[in-house]
Formats: C-alpha cells, sequence, structure tokens
C-alpha cells in the first residue's frame, strides 16, 4: 500500500485528522507542486502523515454560479481533511477540460473529480486515469467507466422546474401563455434537463405555448438572447431555463424592457444565492429548484475518499432536487 492511500486511509478512519494543507486553494492545474527532500539518512522513515495529498478537480464553468458554490463545499471539505485541492475553469472548452484531466493525471492526483462538458470525449481520459490507478469521479452527468457518478435524473430534475412554472400558469393566467425556453442543445443531458422542464409545465398547464427555444447557460448569454426573444415575440410572459445562470439573465431582459413583474414568470434550477434572492424580493422570478451546490461539493469529496478506501460505486450516488418557491423560500 502506497503512502497516499495510506494517508486517504488515515484520513478516513482516526477521528484525529493531521492538517496538511494551509486550505484548498485554487491552484492553476498547470501549476506544479514541490515535494519535501527525501531524508538522506536511511535509518529514517518517511511519515505518510507529511506527505501532501491532492484531488483535482475540473468544472464546466465558474460562469454558471452553480459551480461557484459547489466548488467552495468542495475547498471546505478538503480543508477539514487537510487535503489539497487544485482547481481547473474549462470556461466551456472540451479541449481544454480533456487537457486539464490530462495534467492531472501526470501530476499524479490521488483522486480527479469532474462536471464534464463531454461525456464521451472524457471517457478516454477517465480509461487513461484508471490506468495509472486514479479513480474519477464525475459529478452531474455521467461518463463511462467512472470509477463513482454523483448525479440525478436530468429528466426529473427539469420536470421540478417545470411544474413551478405550470403552476404559476394555471393560477395568473386565463389565456394560453407564450413560452420561452433557455436550453443548451450540444449537451445530451441538458437536453434531457430541457425535455422535462417543458414536459413539466405542460403536465399541469397544457395549453401553453412554446414560440422560442435558445442556448443560454450563463447570466449574460441569458440576458442576451431574451433581448432578442423580446423583439420577435414582446407577448412572451414566461421563461424556463435550465439553470439560474441564463434564467438570471432573463430576468434582466424583462426588468429593462419594462416588463409588469405580477404578469410573468422566470424559472430557472439549481437555487444559486441571486435566484433566491430574487424569489424572496417577489416579482417575476417565482421559482428554482435546488440540488445543493455546496452540498454536492462536500458530497463529491466524500465519494472520493469512499472509492479510495472501499473501490468502485457502481450505482448512482443521488442528488435530491427540492423545488423553491415563495412557498418556502424563507427556508433559505
Amino acid at each position: 500500500m502506497n503512502k497516499s492511500i495510506k494517508k486517504i486511509l488515515s484520513i478516513i478512519l482516526l477521528t484525529t485528522i493531521v492538517f496538511l494543507a494551509a486550505g484548498c486553494g485554487n491552484v492553476p492545474a498547470e501549476q506544479s507542486k514541490e515535494t519535501p527532500n527525501a531524508s538522506s539518512e536511511p535509518s529514517q522513515k518517511a511519515d505518510p502523515a507529511n506527505e501532501t495529498i491532492t484531488i483535482g478537480y475540473s468544472l464546466f464553468d465558474y460562469a454558471n454560479p452553480y459551480f461557484i458554490a459547489l466548488t467552495q463545499g468542495m475547498k471546505d471539505a478538503c480543508n477539514e481533511k487537510g487535503i489539497e485541492l487544485t482547481i481547473h475553469d474549462a470556461k466551456s472548452d472540451v479541449a481544454a477540460q480533456v487537457a486539464a484531466v490530462e495534467n492531472f493525471i501526470a501530476q499524479k492526483v490521488i483522486a480527479i473529480i469532474v462536471s464534464p462538458l463531454d461525456v464521451v470525449a472524457m471517457e478516454p481520459v477517465v480509461e487513461n486515469a484508471k490506468k495509472a490507478g486514479i479513480p474519477v469521479i464525475n459529478l452531474n452527468q455521467e461518463i463511462k467507466g467512472r470509477s463513482a457518478h454523483v448525479g440525478m435524473s436530468e429528466y426529473e430534475y427539469g420536470f421540478a422546474g417545470g411544474k413551478i412554472a405550470g403552476e404559476w400558469i394555471k393560477e395568473n393566467l386565463t389565456t394560453p401563455s407564450k413560452v420561452a425556453v433557455l436550453g443548451y442543445p450540444s449537451l445530451a443531458a441538458l437536453v434531457e434537463r430541457a425535455n422535462g422542464l417543458k414536459e413539466g409545465m405542460l403536465a399541469i398547464a397544457p395549453d401553453a405555448q412554446i414560440v422560442s427555444e435558445q442556448t443560454a447557460g450563463t447570466p449574460e448569454q441569458g440576458m442576451a438572447v431574451a433581448e432578442t426573444i423580446l423583439q420577435s415575440h414582446p407577448d412572451v410572459n414566461v421563461v424556463i431555463a435550465i439553470n439560474d445562470g441564463g434564467a438570471l439573465g432573463a430576468y434582466e431582459a424583462f426588468a429593462a424592457a419594462g416588463k409588469d413583474k405580477e404578469k410573468v414568470a422566470i424559472v430557472g434550477l439549481d437555487a444559486t444565492e441571486e435566484a433566491i434572492r430574487k424569489i424572496k424580493e417577489g416579482g417575476m422570478y417565482v421559482g428554482t429548484v435546488d440540488i445543493d451546490g455546496y452540498g454536492t461539493g462536500v458530497l463529491g469529496v466524500e465519494t472520493a475518499l469512499k472509492v479510495l478506501a472501499e473501490g468502485e460505486i457502481e450505482e448512482m450516488v443521488e442528488i435530491t432536487a427540492k423545488p423553491v418557491t415563495k412557498d418556502n423560500v424563507d427556508d433559505y
């Protein structure tokens, strides 16, 4: 058993933890780390408790506020356990994410956690990691060959958000609503999520009319496409989005256009801090769905440690989705 594995096991099993790192700083993936010089005296054995261990994490894009909360949870979990965390922001660039994970392998991190942009593109590099003895834990979308998967049904996640929109339409409109959908069709998992959004809404408000479907995953994208939608369809009164990032951008566009906040509904997913704040304010932002970004980050680290101690986890480690509306937003 190598020293790193011994160290991991000591983290998991001992009640007193030796803190190795000052914290889980946001270290660029390209940055190498210095290792202590080995003792020249053969009578002295290296102490595993003095060996720095590192987990590498590559995320989708920091422009999505969800990943800010998720990464903070991961940092805090690592800090508590004395593990160094190396973070890579892929900035929605598949090739950059693949290169970052390859770099983690070269750095011989103890485990890799990834929120993948493209699950197919990640398959070969995940296989390379496993050949090097490094487990890969993926969050959200599932990668073939992963060591563990922390996630949920994307369809059901979207369906929960769609139901919020459907309930608002049913309670507030007497004529068929005009709906814009903000999705992300280049990612299969987000197509499933968008399908859930639409079908969840239509299950409750079957007369709702979807008049526009656009791509948006960040506030900047959401604002830009919402401005375009309002030019083509000024009567749009419902926006459902695959995340709060795009939905918050749409909110800004609708507010700037002077839309009546009592006659428009915007629904996102992820329960980011800004989305929760908007729901508390009342008005257009009527709901989101909480999958606890911070808690998911903590769970990702805990799952990595469990895999290192016990081996691969076949079943999905499930994240629970909880709708958030004016009725329960004060719990946040």
